[in-house]
């Protein structure tokens, strides 16, 4: 049966889909080497041959590789395997929670750790909190898998009764507002993402280990539940030439 040779091969895939198993054995053997950078992919027919699977579950599982920046397809090539150091630091747009879950869970979030902070002037103006307000504050650097050099630095706020949450292992891949929701029963209903370009200072250029004054994305992001109450905002800064948002857009049959 299909889901037995995958499974075999993936080392057990509990309950996960078929097509995820597959992709995860894809995604294990790129990392490893066995298809080169720049190379063709085995084609569906072969994939399908190779894991004892159906063309949908390759399909679906080439998706989830394309996705992750691990492939490119071509018309009249086929899927080509892209260079570590192009797909990196590229990722999917972030447009919605499914995305955003997406990259969070794609890459890793290494802690550096949690304080009680009082709302100055600039978190006044960046993300609408009272002035003097009590937070707690997590810092992060978030890194590809494998990278050293980080991909931006991320800062967490929340009201203090929920800074338990903040507190995750060394590396993690979990988003913060998501243990809020499991261990204090919150639930989100919304995100607002600001998105502006700025520039590194002396302290946040000497963390990211990029030159001072160079050009970063500034990403702010604010969680609202259910009654539109903010229960978490954050700051990220990724310096230029570490991240990259790849989305593509289909034409209308008949445009206006």
């Amino acid at each position: 049966m299909e889901n037995e040779r995958v499974t075999a091969l993936d080392g057990g895939v509990g309950r996960q889909p078929l097509y995820a198993a597959l992709a995860a054995v894809l995604a294990r053997d790129i990392r490893a080497g066995k298809y080169a950078a720049s190379s063709v992919m085995p084609s569906e027919k072969e994939l399908c041959e190779l894991y004892g699977v159906s063309r949908h579950t390759v399909r679906e599982a080439v998706r989830e590789i394309r996705e992750q920046g691990l492939v490119s397809s071509h018309r009249g090539i086929g899927t080509v395997v892209r260079d570590p150091a192009v797909r990196q630091s590229t990722f999917s747009a972030v447009n919605s929670v499914g995305d955003l879950l997406h990259f969070v869970g794609t890459t890793e979030m290494h802690a550096l750790g949690v304080r009680e902070v009082t709302a100055d002037e600039e978190l006044v103006q960046l993300l609408e909190f009272k002035p003097g307000q009590l937070l707690s504050e997590a810092a992060f650097l978030r890194k590809a898998p494998g990278e050293t050099l980080p991909m931006s630095y991320l800062l967490i706020y929340v009201h203090p009764r929920y800074a338990a949450a903040q507190r995750t292992p060394a590396v993690s891949s979990s988003p913060i507002y998501k243990n809020i929701e499991t261990m204090f029963g919150v639930r989100l209903n919304e995100i607002r993402q600001d998105i502006s370009a700025t520039e590194l200072d002396a302290d946040l250029a000497l963390v990211l280990q990029a030159k001072v004054g160079s050009a970063a994305m500034r990403i702010l992001r604010f969680y609202y539940d259910l009654n539109d109450n903010l229960i978490q905002a954050s700051i990220s800064y990724y310096p230029s030439g570490r991240y990259t948002q790849s989305a593509r857009f289909r034409a209308a049959a008949n445009p206006p």
